[in-house]
């Protein structure tokens, strides 16, 4: 039987590569050697959690070749070295990060810096270039206390709901920009591979699901942000959510046919603890409590009230539980 050979590439040799690649190389030695070693570190983390996932027994992924179509942000892991934050001084009123091999770039500052900028990384987001900073150093802002606590119910219907009773609503922005993208995909199936027409079409495609994105991280985020202003603590539950969306498993009735899981109905959204079951006012937990998404109707007190606001009372009280034990540790 012919044993598998097993080579071992480190960090280290790729790096020691790239040093003669460069010496032999030109047009490799005229880009930053900080931000070449940036790209071997993230192929390393790539690697370590591929096998990490092979050690565990999960599904592993073997990490994918990224090409300069796929490739969309380099890092410099320095300010100074490769790159420049605020290159030119002098100009106030215009922002330029110089970056090696390429020259000054003028940048729109959207909100002044706060902090020392330690890494730069340029990336890309279908025809637009951000720069992303990080900063140490930031000045901390303290917030006064607001005396009060909360817990939080994530949820489908509603994106959040409070114990307080509070929901925020789900807008569903990939639902309501639906048919705009079927449009934008289609046209771009249509397109000749390796055509101008297939760039721009691809770049259309992006532009919208950049948009859908963009609205969800900014509801989310006024949300939290008014969530931390207003309270002193916040209990939220932890999901699993890779579990939640994981599809149904398919169970084999006889060769080539398998038996309804209910794929359609549930699409995996199971949670595996009973926080929604159980009754905010006597504890009791059953199935039978929740007798629609929205309504929870304790079969044994009587007890009702919306079922995600049920669910946030029970998520609060477990984190007042959490805090009291934390403390007394």
């Amino acid at each position: 039987m012919k044993r598998s050979s097993r080579t071992k590439v480190s960090y280290g040799d790729q790096s020691a590569q790239l040093k003669e690649i460069r010496a032999f190389d030109p047009d490799h030695a005229r880009w930053s050697f900080s931000s070449q070693q940036a790209t071997l570190r993230r192929l390393t983390l790539a690697f370590a959690a591929f096998f990490r996932r092979v050690r565990a027994g999960e599904t592993p992924g073997y990490p994918r070749f990224k090409g300069a179509g796929w490739f969309d942000t380099v890092t410099w892991p320095v300010d100074g070295d490769g790159c420049r934050w605020d290159s030119q001084p002098e100009h106030p009123t215009t922002t330029f990060v110089r970056l090696q091999g390429i020259g000054h770039v003028r940048v729109h500052q959207h909100r002044p810096v706060a902090g020392g900028v330690r890494t730069i990384s340029v990336k890309r987001e279908g025809d637009r270039w951000y720069v992303v900073l990080s900063c140490d150093d930031v000045p901390v802002r303290p917030l006064e206390p607001a005396g009060a606590v909360v817990g939080v119910d994530m949820g489908v219907a509603s994106l959040v709901t409070t114990a307080k009773g509070r929901h925020v609503g789900n807008p569903r922005f990939l639902e309501r920009s639906a048919e705009k993208l079927a449009d934008a995909q289609r046209d771009l199936a249509r397109k000749k591979r390796g055509s101008t027409r297939l760039r721009r079409a691809a770049a259309l495609v992006a532009a919208q699901h950049r948009a859908v994105a963009r609205q969800r991280l900014d509801l989310a985020n006024k949300t939290a942000l008014e969530l931390v202003r207003d309270h002193d603590l916040i209990a939220v539950e932890k999901l699993t959510i890779k579990g939640m969306v994981r599809r149904a498993k398919a169970k084999p009735d006889r060769p080539g046919a398998f038996l309804a899981n209910g794929q359609a109905a549930k699409s995996g959204l199971n949670r595996s603890i009973h926080t929604p079951q159980r009754c905010a006012a006597c504890g009791h937990v059953a199935e039978e409590n929740r007798p629609s998404q929205a309504v929870f109707a304790c079969v044994t007190c009587g007890h009702t009230a919306h079922a995600d606001e049920n669910a946030a009372v029970n998520i609060l009280r477990a984190g007042l539980v959490l805090q009291t034990d934390a403390q007394a540790a």
